[in-house]
């Protein structure tokens, strides 16, 4: 039997499948920090805020994640909402890194990213992009 695909909540605004915020974070209790790269759908589902599955790993200044697809949220009770996942990095030194990330192995979308006192898209993917980055939360919720 195929897999069902899960209901959708279409947004006609957005040309990027996903939405990718990256912002520093502090976790006192837990006692680290950091950049976080919190990244979501574009669609909304309406029964379930699934969960996004993403790899990611560092090699050099290159950060690379890899989205792999969705996964059912564990909670068994309906929320609609985007599919969501945040990636934690703790010890990226400041400077230059270069961006790829990966659609099920199928497309990439580079960016050159800059991680000092602030975060900056240096450059970024013009042609065949899924994914669009913003460093403003505020604009990120928006999109």
């Amino acid at each position: 039997m195929a897999k069902k695909k899960p209901p959708k909540v279409h947004r006609e605004n957005s040309s990027a499948e996903f939405h990718l915020l990256i912002e520093h974070f502090e976790d006192p209790l837990a006692k680290k920090s950091g950049i976080a790269f919190l990244f979501r759908t574009a669609e909304e589902f309406q029964n379930f805020m699934y969960e996004l599955v993403v790899e990611s790993k560092i090699e050099d200044h290159k950060i690379i994640f890899n989205i792999l697809g969705l996964k059912t949220p564990l909670a068994g009770f309906p929320r609609p909402g985007p599919a969501m996942c945040r990636c934690e990095m703790e010890n990226l030194k400041p400077g230059d890194y270069t961006l790829l990330i990966h659609r099920r192995g199928k497309q990439t979308n580079q960016f050159k990213i800059s991680i000092k006192k602030f975060i900056k898209v240096v450059r970024s993917t013009k042609q065949g992009k899924f994914i669009d980055i913003t460093t403003d939360h505020n604009q990120w919720f928006s999109q």
